[in-house]
């Protein structure tokens, strides 16, 4: 069985004790970094032993196949968050599902449910665009096309490219459009930034220095007026 393990995205209290129980079963821990997840592993006092999973070395996803189609409980993490969500883990599920290997994904955390939850933007539908690509003009296409379903649009970004996102932004959603910041969730310095997109990037823009990882909300619509 392979088992997709989301762990905490900071916090190590949101780690579920069905995933410690199912990490201390398996009979290997696959995982984005060693260094990072041995931390996590020693924290909770568990020894399964660790391989790194490369999503790019195909010798990295053979191993993993290797060891479920013998039947060994394998699980697969990544730094924080679920597995395959913008972060490695999409092949390794879709080359077991393609041999009809048995597969299973664990209830955890997972950025882009706890951003939308806390953003107070519509989510009974949103659309989630993980990491837009690096170029100006493919981000505001990108943008743009998702802007015409007239949903949430949820995007991951780093703190080095959190202003040019809003600046893509403004440009392709108009300033009014409604937009949430939410700065290193789960986490001490955990923060939120709402208002309009021109009005969140001057917040952004007048700071000395930009910290954290970050997930970007908007909605096209502007904010609704309450009497």
């Amino acid at each position: 069985m392979l088992f997709v393990v989301p762990t905490p995205l900071g916090n190590l209290e949101d780690m579920t004790a069905r995933a410690l129980r199912v990490l201390k079963e398996s009979s290997v821990v696959f995982c984005e970094d060693t260094r990072h997840t041995r931390m996590l592993m020693s924290h909770f006092g568990l020894s399964t032993p660790l391989e790194r999973y490369d999503e790019n070395d195909p010798r990295s996803l053979e191993k993993i196949l290797e060891r479920v189609r013998r039947g060994d409980p394998v699980s697969l993490v990544s730094d924080g968050g679920c597995p395959g969500l913008s972060d490695p883990g999409r092949r390794a599920v879709a080359a077991a599902r393609r041999e009809n290997l048995p597969v299973t994904t664990l209830p955890g955390p997972s950025a882009v449910a706890c951003a939308v939850a806390g953003s107070g933007l519509p989510g009974d539908s949103f659309v989630f665009l993980g990491f837009l690509p690096r170029t100006a003009s493919k981000r505001r296409r990108a943008l743009e096309e998702a802007e015409a379903l007239g949903r949430t649009i949820v995007v991951y970004e780093s703190p080095f490219r959190v202003l040019e996102l809003l600046n893509d932004a403004e440009a392709a959603l108009g300033p009014a459009a409604q937009c949430v910041a939410a700065r290193e969730l789960s986490k001490i310095h955990e923060e939120w930034v709402r208002g309009n997109v021109a009005a969140v990037k001057a917040d952004f823009a007048a700071r000395a220095e930009i910290l954290g990882e970050f997930v970007i909300l908007f909605h096209p619509e502007p904010e609704p007026s309450h009497a």
